[in-house]
């Protein structure tokens, strides 16, 4: 089985620079074209007989909902919402922008090295917690799907924090500290899923597919 962690397309937050956690911004104009160029990529992949599309996850808040619904309109398939695939809850964060996080919180920012997986915003969610909820998604989802073959393709649309925990967890890197994959809005992070456990990551961020965006096509 092949699992494609699709991050959301530029939202409205992103592109202002905000902390969103849990806030449920929309999909930016250019986060609306970055969806659509992931979903062509896809359909196209379909097409040529490279993967066979599964099924289709996303986590409920807007942003990375529309981007899994733009991949279901190309793919023909319905998204299944899952709570599980939000973003980390950054708590009192939410809806504040980035310098003006730097200015509430310095102490806390200086720390966060020292903290690891213990660090959590004022009324948010810790590393561990989070791991923990990533990784129980996906061994939910995994499980759904044990025994699928291994041109079947599951297809999951979330976030930054979601997915660079997801990989670490699937490829089993040190669970005690913060993952630092670079995940860029609408890029593609896929593996492939055995059953004895060894995963094999085989594009990580991959955006070549958002090429056509960049030149205004």
């Amino acid at each position: 089985m092949r699992l494609i962690l699709v991050r959301h397309g530029e939202s409205t937050a992103n592109a202002a620079r905000i902390y969103q956690g849990w806030n449920d911004d929309p999909l930016s104009p250019l986060g609306e074209q970055q969806a659509r160029a992931l979903a062509r990529a896809l359909a196209h992949r379909r097409d040529s007989g490279e993967i066979r599309p599964l099924a289709l996850y996303a986590s409920p808040l807007r942003r990375a909902w529309r981007t899994g619904a733009a991949i279901g309109e190309a793919l023909g398939l319905t998204p299944v919402a899952h709570p599980g695939l939000r973003e980390i809850d950054v708590g009192a964060a939410s809806g504040v922008g980035f310098a003006e996080v730097e200015q509430r919180w310095p102490e806390l920012l200086a720390r966060r090295p020292e903290l690891g997986l213990d660090y959590a915003w004022p009324e948010g969610e810790s590393g561990w917690a989070f791991r923990a909820r990533v990784a129980a998604t996906l061994d939910e989802i995994i499980e759904r799907h044990r025994g699928a073959a291994p041109d079947e393709a599951v297809i999951v649309a979330s976030h930054g924090g979601t997915i660079r925990f997801a990989v670490a967890y699937l490829r089993r890197d040190d669970p005690r500290a913060w993952p630092t994959d670079q995940i860029a809005n609408c890029s593609l992070t896929e593996l492939t899923i055995a059953a004895a456990g060894d995963h094999r990551v085989v594009n990580l961020n991959r955006c070549d597919h958002l090429t056509v965006v960049e030149r205004g096509a």
